[in-house]
């Protein structure tokens, strides 16, 4: 081996020792690149993004009276109302009386409130119901109110003007919400339930539901639910 060549793997055999010392003496760490790229990523997330460990339950306990309540007492609008303006056009009533999620082909949500006799109940499945017939300009409709504890659809989520995609970080997050929100909503009810939950009571309740077509089967999540004269 050259003179040359020697002096300069011993020059370079020094600066790697001398690095190691000094890394040693101060604490430094060496960061991989992949690791710089994600804190970057998170600080620079905005505020509308949740971070990991996002909690639905725990959000959906922290707007339920402040936001959610509010904007159903606010915004409701009369069932049989709603049902005429869905029934002459859909999308008509939906831009009047609705709002609609921003992924294409999304059913259009309403805020409902109603009155109306009840004309069957089922509690015996986890999925129950109570079925009530709510008068409209064209005729009684029959209206299914879902009571739990398994709640179909995203209709109390897709209602609120303050929610949307963007306010979580992916498609999970976006479905443990509409479900916080359904558990939140039927376990309200469950004070009221012996109170209703018999043939020929009439009730009020305040709601969303998700309407694709102006064919029938309306299916409403109710977040209030009470017998008339209460």
């Amino acid at each position: 081996m050259s003179a040359g060549r020697q002096t300069n793997t011993s020059s370079a055999a020094a600066a790697l020792v001398a690095c190691t010392i000094l890394l040693l003496g101060t604490g430094c760490t060496i960061v991989r690149d992949d690791a710089k790229r994600e804190t970057a990523d998170a600080g620079g997330r905005g505020a509308s993004q949740r971070p990991h460990g996002f909690d639905p339950a725990r959000w959906t306990e922290e707007v339920w009276s402040s936001k959610v309540i509010p904007h159903f007492e606010k915004d409701a609008v009369d069932m049989g109302q709603v049902l005429d303006a869905v029934r002459r056009d859909l999308d008509e009533a939906g831009k009047k009386y609705g709002r609609r999620a921003d992924a294409e082909g999304s059913p259009w949500s309403f805020t409902v409130r109603g009155r109306g006799k009840v004309l069957s109940v089922n509690t015996e499945s986890r999925a129950g119901t109570l079925v009530v017939s709510v008068d409209a300009p064209f005729g009684p409709q029959d209206v299914t109110l879902q009571l739990g504890t398994v709640v179909k659809g995203t209709a109390l989520r897709d209602s609120l003007p303050f929610f949307s995609f963007g306010d979580v970080t992916n498609q999970i997050e976006f479905a443990q919400v509409s479900r916080a929100l359904n558990d939140r909503a039927v376990s309200g009810l469950k004070p009221d339930l012996a109170a209703v939950g018999k043939p020929g009571t009439t009730v009020e309740f305040v709601g969303a539901m998700n309407v694709s077509g102006a064919d029938g089967g309306w299916l409403v999540t109710p977040i209030s639910l009470t017998p008339v004269g209460r």
